[in-house]
């Protein structure tokens, strides 16, 4: 009986579990089935924020994400939009910015899985390959860029074996020959821009060589408290060298200053207390070959193919500094009554400019002739090529003519009227400004009379400057046609200042005699109250001469052309020589 039983609670509990076996099996044709378990990984990558977003590229092998991202993206500083498997969880997470500038590390885990990708992100390669600017420091000129040609001029004499080339191009660009090379311009260069990318961009650099110029290039050599060039035969020399190697044809060289001469002057010793005429000299003891400077100078500049022009500095000029008087000045010693006499509210006081300018009296016949006879002294006993007067001849202070002489011939002229009390009074200016003129025709017609070939020359303040502070009526000289040469001082600091006192300049000159800017060599400032001229701004200046026609230039003084960074500047804007102008 025990055993029937036995045998029967094993066949139920056999049905049981063959009951439960069959409730838990799938059913294959189920279609609702969620049992499937999604794989882990990054489905997509973007930068959203970038315009245009840019998508990563994932390799779910070696789980690495790529993307190449604009250059003008911040790659410290991009934010991404990931989407992943439902229920992961990505560290460091979506929708943050991060810094990509190394490979970063993004691991998506979900339980106990994980994994692990590695984002490399950099920047695009760029396709631009365009060249901006092509210069050359050397010869302180920039080519111009159209289109695929490169356009680049140079004065008469430039060496093109080797030029320093320097160029602005494409950011990430390279380019052939590179920027800080130096290349050989004697035939067309090629130079190709290759961008980032491989795109080759070809540029042709074409060289062309300007016309000899004809011009007056000058500098003022002034006394020897100032240059020791005219101090000694062997300065001489150098001197000339070295005007030679820079390729001026002109020395403008001090004749008359500080009442001494270059030369010994008979006619300076009659009229001061020099007893004899080699005392009066600026190197009374020269020891030179010739005997005197300026002998040597005429010799040693004109084998060398170099024009003298005496240049009379202080011209009516007595002093600087303190007034004029018979115990301080040896002329005045002799001849008090050419002090020159003006007035300033209402009192009388020696003739000055800027109260530091102290003149003789300009409008007496007495000095005028003495200066022209002691430039005359000059012209007869050397073989000069021109003399030159400047701010200081023909010139008298605004202030000037309240002396004996000069107001007594006033009124000789004038009805017994005695002059305007204001000096700025219009026609009281026009006379004495008559008489200032009428003196450089008497200066000019001597000097033709003795030898026409020598050049009367001018180096005065730019106009109306020049008339309104001491009555140089520069317009008037020139339409008379007894100046040759104008080197009218456009001493500026800065290139706009520059260029508005040309540009004045060129209105009066092209407008007054025969226009021929040949004549025109304005002053050059090489040394000011700052110290050494900026050697780009002396080349820009020296460039928009040529700009407006003017093919000349007349540097102050000869000193700073010693200097290195001066000398590179004069080498580049005159690598050869010019011819000196046929009046």
């Amino acid at each position: 009986m025990q055993k029937i039983i036995y045998l029967i609670t094993v066949l139920l509990f056999a049905s049981l579990i063959t009951g439960c076996d069959k409730e838990t099996e799938p059913d294959p044709s189920d279609q609702n089935d969620t049992t499937q378990v999604e794989t882990l990984k990054i489905h997509s990558f973007v930068f959203s924020e970038l315009d245009p977003a840019v998508e990563a590229t994932i390799d779910p092998d070696d789980l690495e994400i790529r993307a190449s991202v604009p250059r003008t993206a911040n790659i410290r500083n991009l934010t991404i939009e990931v989407e992943f498997t439902e229920g992961a969880t990505l560290s460091p997470p979506s929708g943050f910015a991060y810094d990509f500038l190394n490979p970063l590390t993004f691991t998506l885990r979900r339980g106990t899985e994980r994994l692990e990708y590695t984002a490399h992100i950099d920047y695009s390669e760029v396709d631009d390959n365009d060249l901006f600017s092509v210069s050359f420091p050397d010869l302180f000129r920039t080519a111009t860029i159209e289109d695929n040609n490169v356009m680049l001029e140079v004065p008469f004499g430039t060496d093109l074996s080797e030029i320093l080339i320097e160029m602005e191009i494409s950011d990430f660009a390279t380019v052939s020959p590179a920027s800080g090379d130096v290349v050989d311009l004697s035939n067309p260069l090629e130079i190709i821009v290759t961008a980032e990318n491989g795109d080759e961009n070809t540029y042709t650099l074409y060289t062309a060589i300007l016309e000899q110029e004809t011009g007056v290039r000058a500098f003022w050599i002034p006394d020897p408290s100032h240059s020791s060039f005219l101090t000694s035969y062997e300065n001489i020399q150098e001197g000339v060298a070295l005007a030679k190697e820079l390729n001026f044809n002109t020395l403008f060289a001090v004749a008359w200053a500080k009442t001494r001469t270059l030369y010994p002057s008979q006619v300076l010793a009659d009229n001061s207390t020099y007893e004899t005429a080699r005392e009066g000299m600026f190197t009374p003891n020269y020891s030179g070959p010739g005997g005197d400077p300026l002998t040597d100078l005429i010799e040693v500049a004109h084998a060398e193919g170099l024009k003298v022009i005496l240049w009379y500095e202080y011209g009516f000029m007595a002093r600087w500094g303190t007034a004029p008087t018979p115990q301080n000045d040896r002329i005045l010693a002799v001849n008090p009554h050419w002090a020159g006499w003006g007035i300033s509210g209402g009192d009388t006081i020696p003739t000055n400019y800027n109260n530091s300018d102290y003149y003789y009296n300009g409008y007496h016949p007495e000095v005028q002739q003495f200066m022209i006879d002691l430039v005359m002294e000059a012209v007869n006993n050397y073989n000069v090529d021109g003399i030159q007067g400047d701010d200081r001849m023909p010139a008298m202070p605004r202030n000037s003519g309240y002396d004996y002489y000069t107001v007594n011939r006033y009124k000789e002229e004038h009805d017994g009227q005695a002059p305007p009390s204001s000096p700025s009074n219009t026609q009281w200016v026009r006379w004495r400004a008559d008489i200032l003129n009428q003196f450089g025709q008497d200066l000019y017609d001597a000097v033709k009379a003795a030898k026409p070939d020598v050049l009367v020359t001018n180096s005065p303040n730019p106009y109306p400057w020049a008339f309104d502070n001491l009555m140089q009526d520069w317009p008037a000289w020139l339409d008379a046609g007894n100046v040759e040469i104008m080197s009218v001082q456009c001493y500026r600091y800065t290139i706009e200042a520059y260029r508005s006192t040309i540009n004045g300049v060129l209105h009066y000159f092209t407008n007054h005699g025969d226009g021929n800017l040949q004549r025109l060599s304005p002053g050059l400032i090489l040394y000011g109250s700052a110290g050494l001229t900026d050697a780009n701004l002396l080349a820009e200046k020296i460039k928009y001469n040529r700009s407006v026609g003017i093919t000349g230039e007349s540097f102050f003084y000869d000193v700073p052309l010693n200097d290195e960074r001066i000398k590179r500047v004069i080498r580049a804007m005159y690598p050869g020589p010019a011819i000196f102008p046929d009046f």
